[in-house]
């Protein structure tokens, strides 16, 4: 309880200098005094990354810029993912409902998570739940397949299938001398408030303090039909309301030699109801989840030579859940004994990676990582288990005329102790990964590439030691994938109406062993193995367009497409061999169009997934519906003397349609929402 109070404190405090410094800093822009810039900055060289365009990289990468993002109608970044080609969000419904995100069938524990630079994780499940971290900050969102592009990394960052990497706005260092500020607030169907503010705020002798803060509120009761014949129900979604805040404190200091100190203090707090699966005349739901989560991380950037860099990254975090279930019965008996289970899990983290350009061709870079990761929890009897987690990488990069070769190898060291159980024995991996990319010449549009990547996943905390399995296995396996890719993009600028087409398909197969399962056991607990086998292959194909039809007309498309075939080839004997794996489409993808006409935008957006079944057995009582759903918006923007502001309407699922993500857990129907927003950016 006492880091549960530790939580609530440095939320609050948040909140507080958040909302402190936005009045402040509003109020005093009209009298703010200009700063001599070229004397402020005279021995400093401000730099930053190239935008990457993901069509030219050795490896698959989606790109979405904050424009992108707020016209997309998304409140979180797993809102946001839904809309790149290969991933699969499995979405609980509502704005409060669970996110994990899923890439080429992989899970969602083979996709790492990277904020602002340094990695999030979570030991305990393995999955990030994306609806923690809202999509109104968001500089950009970038989904690498194998790793990103870039050679100076943490060394955990090898370690996933993909990698989600999201940039806020928080370390945007292109002005030290400019204030800059948002706020303003979101309404919406199923009584969904969100009010936001953020501010950047220097200081000066090249320091930036940059905070902001976003609240939810939403009953979640929306409607929904449950199809039954005669006694067919229409109903109004229960116990799916979320209350939740989100916020962060930044500080960005650049030093004269252009080295640069970011450190960030991030907290989120929500309490939301569960609202469980649909049962038939029984609309009973009582499940509650509450989550504290704290980190503080900072990162420290130095170009010691023109050759030579240096990266050094430390975090600590802080992971409180409670879970409450007053009708729990884990026994036959049929009298529920009820469930308050609460978890704390907290984790120190370390990374040093160095690069080293050598020669006007190679760069090389090493990393090493630690990590210590704890949970505790009020149960008994609980393993208490204590993870030391160690990465070393070392990646090579060769890029000359037409080719671009990129390869990297990481060491994993897995030690985990625990209190009163047996503990999972100790793992050293090594795991490669090779990139390649071709163009016959540099003005050629068409550019081939090919990447391999062979990876490890070490069973969770709660695969190994979950008290309510019957029976804990330290001695579980851990899952090796193996992924393939060939592709070939086409990028290229016109001078004509359209101004940027840009083109890739991109075909792949997985291969995972010793999948980590949890199948039915007796009294009705649950066993985990490590006895799966997986296959998939699958195809992605995306689009990019820009173009215009004069000078103040303009629009932009984009289109993500994935075929896909995830099967089970676990037991040549079992019937469900070479049966698709549960909740895996064969085809899904998205498309959104925008207009720009002057100070106005409209656009429209489209997701939809195939067929899927729920369960490992393919026979048509299984089998979830298909779905596809439209949403469209339109916005205006205010200029004013000293600020602007804009306006947006938009109708989400704009034809009603009724479909489910998850099996029995319906999703909203049409919804509205409008916002205002006042900033100078």
């Amino acid at each position: 309880m006492l880091i549960k109070q530790q939580v609530n404190k440095h939320i609050l405090c948040s909140v507080l200098l958040t909302l402190f410094i936005t009045v402040f800093s509003i109020t005093a822009l009209y009298a703010q005094k200009k700063i001599d810039s070229t004397q402020l900055l005279k021995k400093v060289i401000i730099t930053g990354n190239k935008k990457q365009n993901g069509f030219t990289t050795a490896v698959p990468v989606q790109l979405m810029n904050h424009e992108i993002l707020q016209q997309l109608n998304a409140e979180s970044i797993g809102d946001a993912a839904k809309y790149f080609s290969g991933v699969l969000i499995k979405d609980y419904g509502g704005v409060g409902g669970l996110k994990t995100i899923s890439v080429r069938s992989l899970g969602a524990l083979n996709t790492g998570l990277l904020y602002d630079g340094i990695p999030v994780a979570d030991m305990q499940s393995g999955q990030i739940d994306l609806s923690k971290f809202s999509s109104t900050f968001v500089q950009s969102l970038e989904l690498d397949q194998a790793n990103p592009q870039q050679i100076l990394l943490p060394a955990r960052v090898y370690s996933s299938a993909a990698v989600l990497t999201v940039s806020t706005n928080s370390f945007n260092t292109t002005s030290f001398t400019q204030e800059k500020w948002q706020a303003g607030i979101k309404q919406g169907s199923f009584g969904l408030w969100q009010p936001f503010a953020g501010i950047y705020l220097p200081t000066g002798k090249n320091i930036v303090i940059c905070a902001n803060a976003e609240a939810t509120w939403d009953k979640g009761d929306y409607p929904y039909y449950i199809p039954n014949g005669m006694f067919s129900q229409k109903e109004f979604r229960i116990n799916s309301d979320v209350q939740a805040f989100q916020g962060e404190v930044n500080v960005v200091k650049q030093f004269a030699d252009s080295s640069q100190l970011q450190t960030k203090a991030w907290g989120y707090s929500s309490a939301r109801g569960l609202p469980g699966s649909l049962i038939y005349f029984n609309n009973i739901s009582v499940q509650r989840l509450w989550d504290e989560d704290l980190f503080a991380q900072s990162r420290y950037q130095k170009k010691i030579s023109a050759y030579t860099s240096l990266l050094v990254s430390v975090k600590y975090s802080s992971m409180f859940t409670k879970y409450e279930d007053p009708n729990f019965n884990p026994t036959p008996s049929g009298i529920p004994t009820g469930l308050d289970d609460r978890y704390i899990q907290q984790e120190i983290y370390a990374s040093a990676a160095l690069s080293q350009r050598v020669g006007k061709y190679i760069s090389m870079s090493v990393a090493s990582d630690i990590a210590s990761t704890h949970l505790s929890a009020n149960i008994t009897p609980f393993a208490m288990p204590t993870r030391i987690s160690m990465w070393n990488s070392f990646a090579i990069q060769y890029a000359r005329r037409n080719w671009q070769i990129n390869g990297s190898l990481l060491n994993t060291n897995i030690n985990d102790k625990t209190e009163i159980v047996p503990a999972a024995t100790n793992k050293n991996v090594f795991t490669p990964t090779i990139a390649a990319s071709y163009k016959q010449s540099t003005e050629s549009p068409f550019l081939f590439r090919f990447f391999y990547k062979d990876i490890f996943r070490m069973p969770t905390f709660n695969d190994l030691y979950y008290t309510y399995i019957s029976n804990i296995i330290p001695k579980l396996l851990p899952e090796y994938s193996q992924q393939y890719n060939a592709g070939i993009t086409y990028s290229k600028n016109y001078t004509t109406a359209i101004k940027q087409l840009n083109i890739s398909v991109d075909g792949y197969y997985n291969s995972v062993k010793n999948k980590i399962i949890t199948i039915p056991g007796p009294n009705l607990l649950w066993t985990t193995e490590s006895i799966g086998k997986v296959q998939i292959k699958g195809v992605d194909i995306n689009g990019e367009l820009n173009a215009k039809f004069s000078s103040t007309l303009k629009w932009s498309a984009r289109i993500a497409y994935t075929w896909q075939q995830a099967l089970d080839v676990t037991d040549p004997t079992n019937g469900e061999y070479k049966n698709e794996i549960p909740y895996t489409p064969q085809n899904s993808g998205s498309a959104l169009v925008i207009v720009y006409y002057k100070k106005w935008d409209a656009g429209y957006s489209f997701l939809f997934s195939g067929n899927r079944f729920t369960l490992g057995a393919n026979d048509p009582s299984n089998e979830l519906p298909g779905w596809g759903t439209h949403d469209v918006f339109v916005s205006r923007l205010i200029q004013f003397q000293h600020f602007q502001a804009s306006i947006k309407g938009e109708i989400d699922n704009l034809f009603n349609e009724l479909y489910d993500v998850i099996n029995y857990y319906p999703m909203p129907g049409r919804s509205y929402k409008i916002s205002i927003t006042f900033n100078n950016l």
